[in-house]
């Protein structure tokens, strides 16, 4: 049985990669919204660009794009659009061409979660093991070091387009490694032509769950450092700190995924991981003290780490269709949480506060945690029925 143990870390890379970069992006937005002069709603209607190309993206990049040229040359595009968007989000000097600049960073997003996330699948399929909590794991590695470095970076170099200029670059040069190590198109048996039908019902539905979790993602990834810095006080080169210990919180449960799913099982780990470590949370920001909410944002870092995982788990196993397809269908579902999402993220901060958003984060997820148990809990009666 072939390993793909170099398939597997190389695209491990690109996902600690993407999200360092995005990480230490997200720890400059307060500095980036002051440079521009933009309210909350502004950057709202940025994520929202984002997500309308994102959206389309995704299918072009599962129906056409990855049959056309494989998973390994589509990683490799999104690379190449992707490495300087952030760059060109923080040296553009105005509104109008700010909103421009979210048009190449949605495309590129849209190229690489999917294909990187088919090809993990894939390797899963061929080996029987569980990769995926891990790979999420290298995004949730990513974040955390990017917002850690972003501190380094805010305190010691004065411009900020030195910091992303170098780690583009990087990034950019990892496409060598992806070319020598990636997965070879003939071990892929991507399906060519895939006519156009809507999902399936099942895919819907895990398709809901993922496209609320990503719609409200943004409250920790894109405004939890406004939160620190306009809420709680807290000084600049500190607002990465909801991300570092969520991330914190989120890698080292992701790292344990497979065994707490062979100790445990899936239903646990996705559902009631996610709904208990949702009320610790909403309990820590009633005290709006960061010696509450620190602890509490790790506790729910790790609870709904693995929620994403099980979603996409559970949906490959219930799909009759292709796993390109059926991943890039997710993600096109799951990423229209971001067209709607940061705009009515974006207005609720603006008019009842940040706080509130967060409240609203750890009901929301709650009931994506209900909502999963009772997906699982009805497939596994079917199944029975049907046996």
């Amino acid at each position: 049985m072939i390993s793909f143990n170099k398939e597997r870390n190389a695209c491990f890379g690109v996902a600690f990669l993407l999200m360092f970069i995005i990480g230490t992006y997200f720890v400059h937005i307060p500095w980036n919204m002051d440079r521009l002069n933009i309210s909350e709603s502004q950057l709202g209607f940025g994520i929202f660009i984002f997500g309308i190309f994102n959206f389309f993206s995704n299918q072009i990049s599962g129906r056409l794009i990855v049959p056309k040229i494989g998973t390994t040359n589509t990683i490799i595009l999104g690379i190449i659009i992707f490495a300087f968007c952030p760059l060109l989000l923080i040296s553009v000097p105005n509104y109008s061409l700010f909103l421009i600049s979210w048009i190449p960073f949605g495309i590129s997003i849209g190229l690489l979660f999917p294909t990187m996330q088919t090809q993990i699948s894939i390797i899963e399929e061929r080996t029987s093991k569980i990769f995926t909590p891990l790979f999420q794991a290298c995004f949730s590695a990513g974040s955390l070091f990017g917002a850690l470095c972003a501190a380094f970076f805010i305190k010691n170099f004065p411009d900020p387009r030195i910091t992303f200029f170098l780690i583009g670059t990087i990034f950019l040069l990892y496409v060598s490694v992806i070319f020598v190590f990636g997965m070879k198109r003939k071990m892929e048996h991507i399906q060519n032509n895939t006519k156009f039908k809507l999902p399936s019902g099942n895919i819907f539905i895990y398709g809901f769950l993922l496209m609320m979790n990503f719609a409200t993602l943004g409250i920790i990834i894109d405004w939890s450092p406004v939160w620190l810095t306009k809420d709680l006080g807290a000084p600049l080169f500190l607002g990465g700190m909801i991300i570092l210990f969520f991330n914190f919180g989120e890698i080292f449960a992701r790292l344990l995924a497979s065994k707490l799913i062979h100790l445990l099982n899936e239903e646990i780990v996705g559902g009631y991981f996610s709904l208990l470590s949702c009320i610790v949370l909403g309990l820590s920001i009633l005290t709006m003290n960061l010696n509450f909410i620190i602890p509490g944002m790790i506790l729910f870092g790790f609870g709904t780490a693995n929620f994403v995982a099980v979603v996409y788990r559970q949906a490959i196993k219930s799909s009759n269709e292709p796993i390109n397809l059926t991943v890039s269908n997710l993600a096109t579902l799951g990423f229209a949480g971001f067209i709607f999402g940061p705009v009515i993220v974006g207005y609720m901060a603006e008019y009842f506060g940040l706080t509130f958003n967060m409240y609203i984060l750890s009901i929301i997820w709650a009931i994506n945690g209900i909502l999963l148990l009772y997906l699982m809990r009805t497939n596994t009666d079917k199944g029975k029925l049907s046996n």
